[in-house]
């Protein structure tokens, strides 16, 4: 079968598509699969970058580097391990090629990609609120790291609970009776931390508009250590909500909405996981000390890279008429 095929209506190879329901255009495909291919690399990229500035700076604190790493390593999973199955299911539609891709695999890297992408919102959900007392209260006790730890795998445990539930509602069939549960899944998985997200990214602006020089001052007070970091990461993580919510929202909203063609489950998808390429970049450029390591690394880099270019290339032109200069001197003459 040629890629035309596809806009037939007997083309459902992965039957993704309900009866008499039209079928996703080409153009539409095309722009998912590209967006695919660079979630794909500039996620992994930027998540990878992400947890190297959390992991290896010396100034973020053990619960904070917990916090950031059940953000950015679940992000980095999906684009390292279920994007590449998303490209295949894309040309299977494009090409109409019911072997591309297997149901199984594709409801197993659904499988993995809901939990992935639930711990993902949870964790930013958690760090959201953990953020507003930390501007709200800057004197009060932070979290121990004990039970950031317990906190981190409260919510692996839920994700990887909830995930496996759905698949067994999906591999028995009873997706269809059982739709109010899902939904309600949904709003709990989605919705209530896109919400709660949104909520504390607000209050924090308010709180540190508000009360901006008495709050620094009460920090270096109480806390000398760790809280130029602390308010670092505040306003990184601001960048990172608000991403959540311009590319978080409408999806929640979408899975609220019941069944719905698989066209727009391609568009608002295409939207969500946009944020799982610019959550790591603003995380990493809002955050003044991580940017200019980062920087700084790319810098040196490039000193190394270019001093290696320099010494890999023969004497040039100079040490060469050097020596024609030395054993014919006459030649020399003739060229200038």
């Amino acid at each position: 079968m040629n890629a035309t095929d596809n806009l037939t209506q007997d083309c459902n190879p992965l039957h993704l598509y309900a009866a008499g329901e039209p079928r996703v255009s080409q153009a539409l495909l095309w722009g998912s699969l590209v967006h695919c291919y660079c979630v794909m690399v500039l996620g992994t990229l930027g998540n990878a970058l992400a947890l190297w500035c959390v992991g290896t700076c010396a100034k973020t604190r053990g619960t904070v580097k917990a916090l950031l790493v059940s953000v950015f390593l679940p992000a980095l999973l999906v684009c390292l391990a279920t994007r590449p199955i998303i490209v295949e299911t894309r040309y299977a539609l494009l090409t109409c090629d019911s072997h591309r891709v297997s149901v199984m695999a594709l409801r197993i890297n659904m499988t993995l990609y809901n939990i992935l992408a639930q711990t993902e919102l949870a964790s930013i959900a958690v760090v959201a609120v953990i953020r507003v007392v930390s501007v709200w209260a800057p004197q009060t006790q932070t979290l121990g790291l004990r039970w950031t730890v317990g906190l981190v795998t409260a919510i692996w445990m839920y994700s990887i609970l909830t995930g496996l539930g759905m698949m067994g509602l999906v591999m028995t069939g009873e997706v269809d009776r059982s739709w109010s549960i899902i939904t309600a899944l949904y709003f709990l998985n989605t919705t209530l931390p896109a919400l709660i997200t949104a909520a504390a990214y607000i209050v924090i602006i308010v709180i540190m508009r508000r009360n901006k020089r008495r709050l620094a001052d009460s920090q270096q007070q109480r806390r000398p250590r760790g809280t130029t970091m602390d308010q670092q990461v505040t306003l990184a993580m601001q960048a990172v909500f608000l991403s959540n919510m311009v590319f978080g929202l409408p999806h929640s909203v979408y899975h609220l909405m019941g069944k719905q063609p698989y066209y727009l489950y391609i568009i608002f998808h295409i939207l969500f996981s946009t944020h799982f390429v610019m959550d790591p970049l603003a995380f990493v450029w809002f955050n003044r000390c991580y940017r200019r390591r980062v920087l700084s690394r790319m810098k040196n880099m490039n000193r190394s890279m270019t001093s290696r270019t320099a010494s890999s290339v023969p004497l040039g032109s100079s040490a060469s008429q050097s020596v024609i200069h030395h054993h014919h001197p006459e030649l020399s003459k003739e060229t200038l």
